[in-house]
């Protein structure tokens, strides 16, 4: 079966043969996969970061994002059907250790992920544990319910923060930061700021009825922050961008007592003033990682249902899964939002 892998230590990611699936152990399912998100993660591989050169061992099938069709259901496995659609939680949590057991387990330290620590679903099929499934709503198409797990952690930053009635500034705008602002409006925020200085994501955002696009590269983008906030600056800040100077600048302007949520994961240390822009200012730090299992993923579904047309503004690519190499470029160039590859239904055509 057609798949994309990490097949050497070097960067890019190449398609290969993989041997058909066969079937699924117990307490396992195998999922025809219909669409599948490039992430940030899959990026990082392809990319062959410090991060991923550390973490992932070739040759690795990648990908977590998607959704599929449960084509076959092995032994004990309850309350799924053949042909129902799924998504699924991408992190493989152990169930058992004190973090699982009292509802943290988004940050288990024995958790596998789908993608990066064991194959992943950039395949025409994958086995998933059942446990880890999501039953997707008709009403979703499948390009969105092929991002569920992007917009969980945007979904899980922006409730972290608890954004009602704040002045929030999103610092990064790929897919999760747009994503993260079209939540934080419809949240309830005060005012809604993304800075972003790629004019292609910029544009993106432009259309998600902010209150403010900003290029932090331009000498008046602090005050026009200032000027939004009556003088006071952001009570939230969302930053995803992972750049240490971008995260300084927003510390400087985030008003005391603010609360700054930290998704976006820096390539090497950061240094900060922790005396004079977080302990002086009462900012309230948070790191965020992944998406509470499940209580995030109720949350996304309702915004999905009631929201579809803010889900296709940052899906801005939909491509056959065997275009995959020029998905990447794009991300390369930062000439889109969230890519999808299509694998089912007669999508895997040849390379264009």
């Amino acid at each position: 079966m057609f798949a994309i892998a990490k097949s050497k230590a070097e960067r890019g990611v190449w398609s290969v043969d993989e041997p058909e699936l066969q079937k699924p152990e117990p307490g396992m399912v195998m999922v025809d996969v219909i669409a599948a998100g490039i992430c940030g993660t899959d990026y990082h591989i392809y990319s062959w970061d410090q991060w991923s050169s550390g973490r992932i061992k070739t040759p690795m099938v990648i990908g977590h994002e998607f959704v599929g069709v449960i084509s076959a259901i092995g032994d004990g496995v309850e309350g799924y059907e053949i042909g129902e659609r799924v998504s699924a939680e991408c992190h493989i949590a152990c169930g058992t250790c004190a973090l699982c057991r009292s509802g943290n387990a988004h940050i288990c330290e024995k958790t596998e992920i789908i993608g990066v620590d064991r194959p992943g679903i950039f395949a025409e099929k994958a086995i998933i544990p059942a446990s880890n499934l999501w039953k997707v709503p008709d009403a979703i198409p499948d390009h969105h319910a092929a991002v569920f797990d992007p917009v969980g952690n945007a979904m899980h930053m922006v409730a972290s923060a608890d954004v009602r009635a704040k002045n929030v500034l999103i610092v990064g705008g790929g897919p999760i930061g747009l994503f993260a602002a079209a939540i934080a409006k419809s949240h309830g925020a005060r005012t809604v700021t993304l800075q972003e200085p790629n004019q292609a994501r910029a544009a993106i955002a432009s259309e998600l009825d902010l209150d403010l696009v900003v290029n932090p590269r331009h000498e008046n983008s602090k005050s026009d922050i200032l000027d939004l906030t009556d003088g006071r600056g952001p009570d939230a800040v969302l930053e995803v961008s992972g750049n240490g100077a971008a995260l300084n600048a927003a510390l400087d302007i985030a008003a005391p007592g603010a609360t700054v949520a930290l998704l976006g994961i820096p390539g090497g240390p950061v240094e900060l003033d922790l005396g004079g822009k977080v302990v002086m200012k009462g900012i309230r730090l948070l790191g965020v990682t992944g998406r509470r299992m499940y209580e995030t993923w109720f949350q996304v579904e309702a915004f999905m249902l009631k929201n579809p047309d803010l889900i296709e503004k940052v899906i801005t690519h939909r491509l056959p899964a065997r275009q995959f190499e020029k998905g990447f470029h794009l991300m390369d160039e930062g000439a889109c939002g969230k890519v999808v590859l299509e694998f089912g239904h007669g999508a895997l055509g040849e390379v264009a």
